[in-house]
């Protein structure tokens, strides 16, 4: 079954929201423990991992509220002005972006040997989804 295009776009919302989801639970109880693994490290990038992870999981949904929003926002552009080029251009670099960032994620859990928050659903939900996307764009 191949699923219209319009409709794959807005899938990739309830995706992307799956792996927010992912982190939004994960993020306490990783934190907790994997603490000592990161703040009695000198190395930098452990620090700046941290820094980003080192969250509740309420603070961290507020955050996601905003990438809700943004992601919303152009995705609906992308839908109302579907055949321009602007909008592609728009949504094209959203979704490289998103790739971007499942990448970090897995670089992230190289350099700290350990899962991080969305890992799972960033190699096998949203990085598969980006490409199925990426071939029915382009």
């Amino acid at each position: 079954m191949d699923l219209e295009l319009s409709n794959a776009i807005w899938l990739f919302v309830v995706i992307f929201m799956l792996h927010d989801f992912e982190e939004i639970i994960t993020v306490e109880q990783w934190a907790n423990k994997y603490q000592h693994k990161v703040t009695g490290n000198n190395i930098w990038i452990k620090k700046k991992i941290w820094q980003f992870w080192n969250l509740n999981s309420n603070s961290f949904a507020k955050r996601d509220v905003i990438i809700f929003i943004i992601m919303c926002s152009i995705t609906f552009i992308k839908i109302h002005f579907f055949h321009s080029s602007w909008s592609s251009i728009l949504y094209l670099s959203f979704i490289v972006f998103v790739l971007i960032h499942n990448i970090v994620h897995v670089l992230q859990t190289l350099v700290l040997r350990a899962y991080t928050p969305g890992l799972y659903t960033a190699i096998f939900l949203v990085t598969p989804y980006i490409i199925y996307l990426l071939s029915r764009l382009l």
